[in-house]
């Protein structure tokens, strides 16, 4: 029997929004230099940089604080850095396997994976912002459909 065993995070590619402002943030301050009288934009130029910085620093903190752990027995993803909040489900009680894309995670390759036990009508654990979600998803559906054969 094939194994699946997996730690993601989030794609980068998932907080494209966040890079955007951050660059839209920089060239607004580089133009604020460049287009000032000696030190009359800096402090302009100043706060736009910074809040560049902040914004990087917010999505990476954001992309570390998302874990998804796949393996032979178990769905789990975890979220906090400080604090932790898990959820997991078993792969032997799995009924089925969402995959969600909006239009912009599609022409980033990436998407969300909702995950469906059999006890429960809500999705019992989610991965957001995944690369290549459709062959994640392909790859669980092949270990749940081994793990339910009757001769697996």
């Amino acid at each position: 029997m094939s194994e699946i065993k997996a730690d993601l995070r989030p794609a980068w590619r998932n907080y494209w929004f966040g890079f955007l402002v951050a660059g839209v943030l920089l060239a607004l301050s580089a133009a604020v230099v460049v287009r000032s009288e000696a030190g009359s934009g800096g402090l302009v130029a100043a706060v736009c940089f910074f809040s560049a910085i902040l914004v990087i620093g917010f999505v990476a903190f954001k992309r570390f604080s998302w874990k998804f752990s796949i393996d032979e027995s178990r769905i789990s993803r975890s979220y906090g850095i400080i604090s932790r909040n898990q959820q997991s489900v078993r792969i032997k009680d799995l009924r089925s396997i969402a995959l969600d894309q909006s239009i912009f995670q599609r022409i980033f390759g990436v998407g969300d994976l909702a995950f469906y036990s059999a006890g429960s009508d809500d999705a019992e654990v989610r991965f957001v912002g995944i690369n290549r979600p459709a062959e994640w998803r392909d790859r669980i559906d092949d270990v749940v459909d081994r793990i339910k054969s009757p001769d697996g």
